[in-house]
């Protein structure tokens, strides 16, 4: 073999090997990291003061993906619903705060049925507006202007007795 040949040869074995290590990384895709370390689970909440029969918007991150989570109203443990975490262990729902809550402050909590994960918020509750009962007559302006006439009616009488002494 002469040596423009063993040159040639050794040509087309590093063309061969160039080509061969250039394929893969053709059609590769550029790598996504997740961020290190990860965003922290957090909670957050449509509303701090609620009242009760109030509805309660949240959004809770960090969850395992797919997970179950329950919402709880504590101070007495109230469940208020179960929710399914998103692809990204995100949780979003909404609750209604129940209408026999006693005012004052609580814990609103999401927790995971595997992960274990708690996420917690204070929240107040405000007093229910005290609402009287909707009979369905309003009798205010009959009664209002029967009160109108028995004071003109008095005030005459006074003027038509005064009149009369001074005669």
């Amino acid at each position: 073999m002469t040596a423009s040949s063993k040159c040639r040869a050794a040509f087309a074995a590093t063309a061969a090997s160039a080509v061969l290590a250039a394929v893969p990384v053709v059609g590769a895709q550029p790598a996504h990291s997740q961020p290190y370390p990860p965003d922290a689970p957090s909670l957050t909440l449509s509303a701090t003061t609620v009242r009760p029969g109030d509805i309660l918007g949240f959004t809770g991150t960090g969850f395992i993906p797919f997970e179950g989570v329950d919402a709880f109203l504590l101070s007495k443990p109230i469940k208020l619903g179960h929710f399914t975490a998103d692809a990204n262990g995100t949780v979003e729902g909404t609750v209604t705060i129940p209408r026999w809550t006693d005012p004052g402050e609580h814990i609103f909590r999401l927790k995971g049925e595997k992960s274990k994960l708690t996420l917690s918020a204070e929240i107040t509750v405000l007093p229910n507006k005290p609402h009287l009962a909707d009979t369905g007559e309003d009798h205010s302006a009959v009664l209002l202007g029967g009160a109108a006439g028995l004071l003109a009616l008095g005030t005459g009488t006074m003027m038509a007795v005064r009149r009369r002494k001074q005669n």
